[in-house]
């Protein structure tokens, strides 16, 4: 127990660090946590409550994340939606696809990551990771830039995928399909006991 303990101190020390100076070895344009405008749109169905083992339940619902006119080949948008963080873009065979707009190495953000068509993944920006954007899995080295900051970030944070929902368009706009419980659960591990930008510790989406 102590061991863990000094590690999460480990931990959040070290972004507050990354925090301070992100900035001067990210790429142009890039902005920690979630920018200024970043917010969620209306439920576009109801949602639908589906029995799981036990008596507890899952919300599903499809949700827009923006109109479908306003994601071109190669452009991104993003959303915070009932509480998840939703980076969307568009292959230039039209196709539309989702992802965390969030890493999963220290939480900054991915919006303006490099898509690789021919892979399906999705660089992040600050530390270089390949995301896949068909299960959200690490493809390649884990945080590979830059050199030696990214080292340090991948070995302090262990490595973990990322959550992809599944994606639709659907009345001109492009929807998201949100479990919200599966969705809490899934990104617990990463984000409990790390200091995130706001100053909570449990690291929960607003």
């Amino acid at each position: 127990q102590m061991q863990e303990e000094s590690k999460t101190m480990l931990r959040t020390a070290l972004l507050a660090c990354v925090a301070a100076s992100a900035s001067a070895f990210a790429p142009t344009g890039f902005a920690p946590a979630l920018r200024s405008g970043f917010s969620g749109a209306a439920v576009s169905a109801p949602a639908a409550a589906r029995a799981t083992a036990g008596p507890t339940m899952a919300a599903e619902a499809w949700v827009r994340v923006c109109p479908s006119d306003s994601v071109t080949p190669g452009r991104q948008q993003d959303a915070l939606i009932s509480g998840a963080a939703v980076l969307c873009g568009r292959f230039s065979n039209g196709k539309v696809w989702a992802i965390s707009a969030k890493n999963s190495a220290t939480g900054t953000e991915m919006y303006g990551g490099q898509v690789d068509e021919a892979a399906q993944t999705l660089r992040d920006p600050q530390w270089g990771t390949q995301y896949s954007l068909v299960d959200g899995q690490v493809v390649g080295k884990w945080c590979p830039s830059p050199p030696i900051i990214g080292g340090l970030i991948g070995t302090i944070f262990p490595q973990n995928g990322v959550w992809v929902p599944q994606v639709r368009e659907q009345g001109g706009y492009i929807e998201v399909l949100i479990d919200v419980d599966a969705k809490a659960n899934f990104e617990k591990k990463y984000w409990k006991g790390i200091l995130d930008a706001q100053g909570k510790t449990d690291g929960g989406y607003y």
